[in-house]
């Protein structure tokens, strides 16, 4: 079965359960959102740096240059809160994206509440951040692939399965997406079809192997929690399941 039959299949059956264009201060409005307007080279320079070092999961180097730099833009409060939530500041990194979420940068932000919220095990508190997250950005394939994933973490697999899909329709190289939606198969007892989309999508029996057991164990959440705080999970290079990964943070 190719690829895409397989998608639309799944969606029709019924379950029972870069470069990065640098921001600044947003004072204008479009559609009635705020729009961040154009920073200058040398903070665009420097909020680069920053991307490219949280990106690399440095994220107390990344709160070192910020504090050099002084800047005070929406995007380098949200890369700062990013850094909080990698370093295991969580109450810090959620007052910053609190004073966000009206910003110009409010999805992203509403997305880092959600990853907060997920890795404390807040798994309700992570669905509704995202969800909010989701409608400020609805074709946001990481946004869609992390509010897929706290759904399956609350126990809405259908609610999930529609999310996760979503997300590797929006991007097909959302691995990080395919391999929750693996995860998705065999937490909800689906096996052969988890085995399935692992061909499917080029999925090496290594991570697969790595799926199954994250999909079950109790050990996992330690696991995850690691990787969040850490920087250690890089979709596309490593095997990576849970939430979104510090490489693909940056700001759109």
């Amino acid at each position: 079965m190719d690829k895409s039959r397989w998608i639309k299949w799944l969606l029709a059956i019924s379950l029972l359960w870069t470069a990065l264009p640098i921001l600044a201060d947003g004072k204008e409005q479009k559609n009635g959102k705020p729009v961040c307007a154009e920073a200058s080279q040398e903070d665009k320079t420097q909020l680069e740096m920053v991307g490219r070092v949280l990106g690399e999961g440095k994220a107390y180097a990344a709160l070192a240059f910020l504090d050099a730099a002084k800047l005070d833009s929406p995007a380098a409060k949200l890369y700062r809160a990013h850094a909080l939530r990698q370093t295991a500041q969580f109450e810090q990194a959620g007052v910053l994206y609190q004073q966000l979420v009206s910003s110009c940068v409010g999805g992203l932000a509403y997305q880092g509440l959600g990853l907060l919220a997920e890795m404390q095990d807040q798994h309700e508190a992570a669905t509704n951040y995202l969800k909010s997250a989701s409608r400020m950005l609805p074709v946001d394939s990481r946004v869609r692939g992390d509010y897929g994933y706290a759904l399956m973490m609350f126990g809405d697999n259908q609610a999930a399965l529609t999310e996760l899909l979503t997300a590797i329709e929006l991007d097909g190289n959302n691995r990080l997406a395919i391999n929750n939606l693996i995860m998705l198969m065999y937490k909800t007892g689906q096996d052969e079809r988890a085995t399935q989309l692992a061909r499917d999508f080029s999925v090496s029996e290594q991570n697969l192997q790595g799926i199954r057991e994250a999909s079950g164990l109790p050990a996992f959440q330690v696991n995850q929690r690691q990787q969040f705080s850490l920087g250690s999970c890089y979709g596309n290079t490593q095997l990576c399941t849970g939430i979104l990964s510090p490489q693909l943070e940056v700001v759109q």
